[in-house]
């Protein structure tokens, strides 16, 4: 059973039955007269740190009473998905937001297969949990599996090693509810198929990018509101200090080249003769032949496979760009 001390003159009640969830009861303006913020030292944050990794925005191994650069990005990237005020601070209106999403990580009730046109509040309970996971970008969940929640399903499938379908059967179902008790981890990501096997800065520009699927395709974009091909790498990379050019062409010649069967995790992916000639697209490397991209206005942010024929006939190479 998760031992997490409480947050300090707030009454909060934690159920562990395959998920954790936070009383409504709660008295969140409590909390709200103390805003976590960079760089204090309190008790709070030990607890909103475990949240955060069992929500998946938090990759830290032990956590602590220190509001650092970890923590204060990760609740960036929390107040994103939830269409909050993005400062980094943790105040009462994303204690509140807190609340809301760790109620629906209840765990999910299998009673038959979910999968593209089906619909049903069992769909929506579906979508909620995938939201809340950070797999499903969507304002308002629906009772309708569509082309979204195939895609974020598959993305899950892919994340966590199992069967991509998009089809929501008992593994998958039975999986998502063990990554919302926290009884699954995230596994680490594996190595390309050349053989060799990924920096640590690699598997964490990765897992920057797996949290903007989903994010719209716009021509020119170069942030979390939307982004083009590489406008998406621009701003990948740059979270890390790493400089590329905006455009692909120019991306095309940064780094060191790497051929299809050298690629590692966080390699920079070049595609020429898209829809123009010479290079014109590019992705960001993420093992076992995917890669992660904006890709069209019609996808926005996914996962496609280099194997695919459309990929394969366009891929150029590879660029190590770190």
């Amino acid at each position: 059973m998760l031992n997490i001390k409480p947050l300090k003159n707030t009454v909060i009640a934690f159920t562990i039955a395959g998920a954790i969830y936070i009383n409504p009861m709660s008295v969140q303006a409590e909390l709200g007269d103390k805003v976590l913020k960079k760089g204090i030292t309190h008790e709070d944050v030990q607890v909103l740190q475990q949240h955060l990794k069992d929500l998946g925005y938090l990759e830290l191994e032990e956590t602590t009473t220190y509001y650092g650069d970890m923590t204060f990005n990760a609740v960036k990237d929390f107040q994103k998905s939830q269409g909050l005020s993005v400062d980094g601070c943790f105040g009462s209106a994303s204690f509140k937001t807190l609340q809301n999403v760790l109620d629906k990580h209840e765990p999910l009730e299998y009673n038959r297969v979910l999968k593209k046109d089906l619909t049903g509040k069992d769909v929506q309970a579906l979508q909620e949990r995938l939201k809340s996971l950070g797999f499903l970008k969507i304002d308002n969940c629906t009772t309708y599996y569509g082309s979204m929640t195939e895609e974020a399903v598959k993305n899950f499938q892919d994340e966590y090693n199992i069967k991509v379908d998009g089809i929501a059967g008992p593994e998958t179902i039975k999986t998502i509810n063990g990554v919302l008790s926290g009884k699954i981890r995230k596994p680490a990501p594996t190595s390309s198929r050349g053989g060799s096997t990924s920096s640590s800065i690699g598997k964490r520009i990765v897992a920057t990018a797996r949290k903007h699927l989903g994010v719209s395709y716009v021509y020119g974009g170069s942030s979390p509101s939307g982004f083009d091909c590489s406008g998406f790498t621009h701003y990948v990379y740059k979270q890390y200090g790493i400089s590329i050019p905006r455009s692909s062409s120019s991306q095309a010649s940064v780094g060191t080249k790497v051929s299809k069967g050298n690629l590692q995790v966080g390699d920079l992916v070049i595609f020429s003769n898209t829809y123009k000639s010479g290079p014109s697209h590019a992705g960001i490397y993420v093992g076992n032949n995917k890669f992660i991209h904006a890709s069209t206005s019609h996808k926005g942010v996914i996962i496609s496979d280099l194997t695919s024929s459309y990929y394969s006939k366009h891929f150029s190479y590879g660029r190590r760009v770190f």
